[in-house]
């Protein structure tokens, strides 16, 4: 075999080399594509199924509110008072919503058929309203600070053992907040929830935690609810009010619920043939706004969900409104 028969050999060997090795690559090249084409086609149908649950997650969110509007409504139908005892404050316990769901229903949405619901209804007027702090003097008229209200607020924060100067700060706040017209720049946030308040200076973590469970902010200014509201929030409702009448009127309620701020008077003066509750008093026995919680999980959807919704008139006249809804983390 000549030298340049040899040479043309080797060259045709590392050619069909060099191509074996080019079409593995093309190969490995295309199998790689693929499977970046299949997993992300996986991931695209998980997050597509992901949203649906979450959609019908709200939707069964959406009917549990529903469900307590209606409850509310018909409790003012027949009374103007609101206590517990009455079906809305009681909770509903974990419940599968397979149990709930129509048979074709359930076939159609297995995942969601396995989760579980449960939740409340909370009466927002048994806590102090932190809007009870400021007020206008007449309609159109800008707000101003409400002087029993600072006064009530006071000594809720001092009954809480928190700083009582934080109650004129808040007011400034809001006052400020609430203006028809921008300063300079200078127009904070209004406060929808609690935890806005940390917005404002001499607030922390520590003091919205402790404040939590017997202050709110509503829309508008209200009474507390004498047949629901904790001790702290009745003295702070009620001026003169000391620690051991609150609890007699919590213990009071226990046995018989307040029809009007007649039966509370009568309470805290029972000697007096004409009681009345004190001047700057802002206590009633009825409510107007209740928060709903509803948890839906199930081993795919966590969902936490709080619904404040106000109720308005009483009788066959008797409507509600949903005021904010909050999804929270599971």
């Amino acid at each position: 075999m000549s030298r340049n028969e040899r040479v043309s050999r080797a060259r045709s060997h590392r050619q069909r080399g060099i191509a074996i090795v080019t079409v593995l690559l093309i190969v490995a090249l295309a199998a790689a594509l693929a499977a970046s084409v299949l997993w992300r086609q996986h991931v695209a149908t998980h997050d597509v199924e992901n949203q649906r649950l979450a959609t019908q997650g709200l939707w069964v969110e959406r009917a549990a509110v529903e469900w307590a509007r209606a409850t509310v409504r018909e409790e003012a139908r027949t009374s103007g008072v609101t206590y517990v005892g009455q079906p809305w404050s009681s909770p509903v316990s974990e419940v599968q919503l397979v149990d709930l769901l129509p048979r074709d229903a359930a076939s159609v949405n297995g995942e969601l058929a396995r989760a579980w619901i449960s939740g409340q209804i909370e009466d927002a007027q048994a806590k102090f309203n932190v809007m009870n702090i400021v007020s206008r003097p007449a309609p159109g008229r800008p707000y101003q600070a409400d002087g029993p209200g600072v006064l009530a607020y006071r000594r809720l924060l001092s009954e809480l053992g928190l700083s009582p100067a934080l109650a004129q700060q808040t007011a400034d706040y809001l006052v400020s907040a609430l203006r028809p017209t921008r300063d300079a720049g200078n127009w904070p946030l209004q406060p929808v929830t609690l935890a806005d308040l940390a917005r404002i200076p001499g607030y922390d973590a520590h003091t919205v935690e402790t404040l939590a469970p017997y202050a709110t902010i509503l829309p508008d200014q209200t009474t507390v609810n004498a047949n629901t509201a904790a001790e702290p929030a009745l003295v702070a409702a009620i001026p003169t009010l000391s620690r051991s009448q609150a609890q007699r009127l919590v213990e009071r309620r226990a046995t018989a619920y307040f029809n009007s701020t007649a039966d509370i008077a009568e309470i805290l003066l029972p000697v007096s043939t004409n009681a009345t509750l004190p001047e700057g008093a802002i206590v009633g026995v009825g409510s107007g706004y209740f928060v709903v919680h509803c948890h839906v999980r199930s081993p795919r959807l966590r969902m936490r969900i709080d619904t404040l919704i106000a109720r308005y008139s009483t009788g066959n006249f008797a409507w509600t409104s949903v005021i904010w809804v909050h999804r929270l983390a599971g």
